[in-house]
């Protein structure tokens, strides 16, 4: 077995450094568990997205992008093909990269592997959850039951009612009504009950094409500053 020297970290201010050619670059994941890459410090952007692909054994790249927190507390996408460790250092208020979809397709017939999906659906849970989609309480209604079985298979009485209230199934703070949100988790739960036998790769599915019919489906939002003069 070949020798293989130690690798001493020294902790920068913004990075772990393995020495001066190399950082190491954490990036969130869209599960929200994180993982870290050793790049170049010339490494571009595109490198970095590939190496996240990699662990992730997903192929369709094209759909995906990364992205930081820029210093006004704005996200801003990575610009693929520009280094990497350039961006961060003139640009973010953090060294931490997430991953995400960056371009979003009219139907989820363009996405032809299972992971692809599995990336796209978490992608736009969170997009639902953070309140970035506009929902009718119904359509809140069905996702949650769709995510619940996604994620969770089929219902269990014995077990469904108890954990769908530790479950985050809206958006955070959508109601403080106790008693609201009591009957919504039993219309969930009855939801639930009626997608049993569906496989979670088809739950996936058919959350994607509910969402594909939403107010704001595929919108990015910026933030613009108006002079006194009413110019952007």
């Amino acid at each position: 077995m070949p020798f293989i020297p130690k690798l001493k970290l020294r902790r920068t201010k913004r990075y772990n450094v393995l020495n001066k050619n190399c950082f190491l670059s954490r990036i969130r994941l869209l599960n929200n568990s994180e993982i870290e890459c050793t790049l170049n410090v010339d490494s571009t952007g595109l490198e970095c997205l590939e190496a996240v692909a990699l662990r992730l054994e997903l192929c369709e790249t094209r759909y995906f992008g990364l992205w930081f927190l820029g210093k006004s507390h704005q996200a801003r996408w990575v610009e693929l093909e520009k280094s990497l460790k350039k961006q961060l250092d003139k640009f973010s208020i953090e060294p931490l990269l997430y991953f995400g979809v960056m371009f979003y397709v009219p139907s989820v017939s363009c996405l032809n592997q299972s992971i692809t999906r599995y990336q796209y659906y978490l992608q736009l849970r969170k997009d639902v959850l953070e309140g970035r989609l506009r929902c009718a309480v119904d359509q809140y209604i069905r996702l949650a039951a769709l995510a619940v079985q996604a994620e969770f298979k089929d219902y269990n009485p014995f077990e469904t009612h108890d954990f769908l209230g530790e479950y985050m199934l809206f958006p955070a703070g959508w109601s403080q009504d106790k008693a609201l949100l009591e009957d919504l988790l039993h219309k969930v739960a009855l939801e639930h009950n009626a997608l049993s036998g569906i496989p979670q790769e088809e739950a996936e599915i058919h959350y994607i094409k509910e969402v594909e019919h939403l107010d704001g489906y595929g919108q990015e939002c910026f933030h613009v500053k108006v002079c006194r003069w009413g110019k952007m």
